[in-house]
């Protein structure tokens, strides 16, 4: 994501501090999203190993996070100093410690201190992460020059939250994708077989749901169905989650481009968010990096997802893909053979997601809001 938005800009006009620098050659996914700027990389920080008994296990465990934001920020602090024209610095949640160090860096050199929040900071974590995430957020978020989101849930929970401006920046696509012609056409494509396409990691997120979609694909077996998931995990491991069928084929190590091309070729493109989660705060808010994808695809869109979230408020606002949003395979059964039996609605909303793509995922987009926020803001904060 940040690769799409930042690849229009300049590449003097920002750097870019990570944990490590990614390693790259000719056949590296990784080389295709390798920004030209300068990278700095920073070192790991030392941790204490012990003490380990008596029940100061968790004692450690804190000194060593505080431990962790304070060299972080330090060092963060130093590549600034080499950088004196930085006018901003913008921390990425994902990392527990990259958003604290960031605001410390920044309160050291008096330097203007954006939160980018791909998921709700507090929520993203469990057990004792999540309780000092929620103690340290209020004083970092309320004190920020302001919050980036991918979507209108998590920049309205923010501006509630804290008090804090908010910006959203959806998660944007690849702008040469988004300029192919959407192909609409009819299921099945091919041979009478209907593909059901899913791209990504399968995990706590989302085990739930493919449960439920096995189960309505074996209830339709009048249909030729067959779920084909592109995926790192591997078939033992989705098969140890129940997530098993002699329909459903696991394919891993496919280089991007193909993936996108799988797509188009879908009979439907499943997204899947988890009604029984650890973390049902980050599913409501969540915002699926796929989406653009799938919308541009010119495939229709099932998304079977708690009703509360973004993801099925966004599709059935743009009328832009089929929400099943009841935690039961029968349901999404009828909803699968809406898809399979209504063409007229099925163009609809294909048509409607392409045209949502092209609106609200344009890498160009992003990237005006992107820098008129941090802009404006660093400008009213000079006058």
């Amino acid at each position: 994501m940040l690769y799409r938005i930042l690849s229009g800009i300049p590449k003097d006009k920002y750097y870019l501090i990570q944990s490590c620098i990614p390693h790259l050659d000719e056949q590296s996914e990784s080389s295709i999203f390798y920004l030209q700027a300068q990278y700095y990389s920073l070192p790991i920080e030392p941790l204490l190993n012990r003490p380990r008994n008596f029940g100061l296990a968790r004692i450690r465990k804190l000194i060593n996070l505080l431990l962790q934001i304070y060299v972080r920020a330090k060092n963060i602090a130093d590549i600034l100093r080499q950088e004196p024209e930085t006018s901003a610095l913008v921390a990425c949640s994902g990392d527990l410690v990259d958003i604290p160090a960031g605001y410390l860096s920044c309160r050291m050199l008096g330097i203007p201190f954006y939160a980018y929040i791909f998921d709700d900071y507090i929520f993203q974590w469990t057990g004792a992460y999540r309780w000092f995430a929620k103690l340290i957020a209020p004083f970092i978020f309320k004190h920020s020059d302001g919050i980036i989101g991918p979507n209108e849930f998590i920049c309205e929970e923010y501006r509630q939250r804290y008090d804090v401006k908010a910006v959203l920046i959806r998660n944007p696509y690849d702008k040469v994708e988004l300029e192919k012609e959407s192909l609409i056409r009819t299921l099945p494509q091919q041979d009478g077989t209907i593909k059901i396409i899913y791209t990504g990691a399968i995990y706590h997120a989302n085990f739930d749901c493919f449960r439920n979609l096995i189960q309505a694909m074996k209830s339709l077996h009048e249909y030729s169905l067959e779920l084909h998931i592109f995926t790192a995990q591997t078939r033992q491991q989705l098969e140890e989650q129940g997530v098993q069928s002699e329909k459903m084929f696991v394919h891993s190590h496919v280089p991007y481009r193909e993936i996108l091309e799988q797509q188009r070729n879908a009979d439907i493109l499943f997204l899947p968010l988890a009604f029984e989660s650890p973390i049902p705060e980050v599913i409501r808010t969540s915002a699926p990096g796929k989406l653009g994808e799938y919308l541009a695809s010119g495939r229709p869109v099932l998304a079977h997802v708690p009703a509360n979230s973004f993801a099925a408020y966004y599709l059935n606002k743009n009328q832009c893909g089929l929400v099943a949003s009841i935690n039961d395979p029968s349901d999404l059964k009828e909803h699968i053979l809406k898809l399979i039996n209504d063409k007229i609605f099925c163009n609809m909303i294909t048509q409607n997601a392409h045209q949502k793509a092209q609106l609200d995922f344009d890498p160009q987009v992003s990237r005006m809001r992107l820098t008129d926020f941090l802009s404006t803001i660093r400008h009213k904060d000079q006058d």
